[in-house]
């Protein structure tokens, strides 16, 4: 297979380059909070309403959304410090 045959989606659902490796506890927190996230929402800060993607952060164990326009802010439209590890549901 060359390059140019491979897709960004054929690379990306290969795996991802590098695994976290957390405390069993914690893993499973945090997989049963990304399962329930859904597939789109909408921002929450007010008056913004894109379409964004629910995220969990890793290390705070927090529902975040991501918005192409205001990045990384919390569910109650806060934005979030610092540049955190996210955890987005698999579709």
């Amino acid at each position: 297979m060359t390059a140019a045959s491979i897709s960004l989606e054929d690379g990306f659902a290969s795996g991802p380059p590098l695994r976290l490796v957390l405390p069993r506890a914690k893993r499973a927190r945090l997989a049963a909070r990304a399962a329930r996230l859904v597939g789109r929402c909408l921002c929450s800060v007010p008056a913004c309403g894109r379409q964004s993607l629910p995220v969990v952060l890793v290390e705070a164990e927090l529902d975040a959304i991501l918005c192409p326009c205001h990045e990384l802010v919390l569910l109650d439209g806060s934005p979030v410090a610092g540049q955190p590890v996210l955890a987005t549901s698999a579709w």
